[in-house]
């Protein structure tokens, strides 16, 4: 585990000092990628490698066979799926990502954040709790569903354009249909198949949960 530290580190130092021109205020750093990840950075486009620096304004995005986990501060890991594209958009003590396309699993320790919230582009999902995983669905009309999943703790849905809110509690989840029309929380038995580590030391990270078969869960169901 030394070992590993040490080479994390130098990893870092060596990008810091690579020769793109910028200064990068450093609020975190690639942790684990797999098939093709690349980090929007300004005008450049850089091929994402463990240890690598990400900063607010950065943009991680995964193509079809990509996988990535970040470390956000210390206090927050985000885990990109396969055609994602996460932009950074404030970091720090209170971390705020846009998920622009694809999904993303979030662990956070509200220990040493006092705020995190994964922004979609019609509802913004702010932690109350630890673990939760965000994707985007079907498109219906303008928008597209979103669907929210938490795995430990609470979740607060607000949709942007109606101001509506929810609570999303351990072990539930919900879909935004058309990005604006909340569901009643419930357990989706299609959630018990996401996989929930960012780890590699661990084990798997990778998720390939086909989020297609959550919409079967979806018969008769209400909404607000």
């Amino acid at each position: 585990m030394k070992a590993t530290f040490g080479i994390t580190v130098l990893v870092t130092l060596l990008w810091l000092l690579i020769a793109t021109g910028q200064v990068l205020a450093v609020d975190g750093n690639v942790v684990y990628t797999y098939g093709q990840v690349s980090i929007h950075r300004s005008s450049d486009v850089l091929p994402a490698e463990i240890g690598m620096p990400v900063g607010k304004g950065d943009v991680v995005e995964t193509a079809r066979d990509g996988i990535a986990v970040i470390s956000l501060v210390d206090g927050a890991e985000v885990k990109l799926r396969e055609n994602t594209t996460l932009s950074l958009d404030s970091l720090g003590k209170s971390v705020s990502v846009r998920l622009s396309s694809g999904s993303v699993f979030s662990r956070v320790n509200r220990r040493l954040i006092s705020g995190f919230s994964v922004k979609t582009e019609t509802a913004v999902m702010g932690v109350r709790g630890t673990e939760f995983f965000v994707a985007y669905g079907r498109k219906i009309d303008s928008y597209r569903d979103v669907w929210v999943c938490v795995n430990t703790g609470s979740v607060e849905v607000a949709i942007l354009e109606t101001r509506d809110t929810l609570i999303v509690e351990e072990g539930k989840g919900i879909n935004i249909v058309g990005g604006t029309n909340l569901s009643s929380p419930q357990r989706y038995p299609w959630t018990r198949k996401l996989n929930w580590n960012m780890d590699p030391a661990v084990g798997n990270v990778e998720d390939r949960t086909d989020l297609e078969q959550a919409y079967s869960d979806l018969l008769d169901q209400d909404y607000d």
